[in-house]
């Protein structure tokens, strides 16, 4: 929701600020994304 709020913003107005902002937010869920991938892979490779 947050994400399409910075895009949002960014395509009506423009700002650069808000389009640094949604890359953030991209970035973080990426960054996220990749962690819990990490972390099932560790736990699936406990179990066994």
């Amino acid at each position: 929701m947050l994400r399409e709020f910075a895009w949002k913003t960014f395509e009506n107005t423009g700002s650069v600020d808000a389009y640094v902002f949604y890359r953030e937010i991209e970035n973080f869920r990426k960054r996220n994304s990749q962690t819990r991938i990490a972390q099932d892979e560790v736990a699936s490779s406990k179990q066994t």
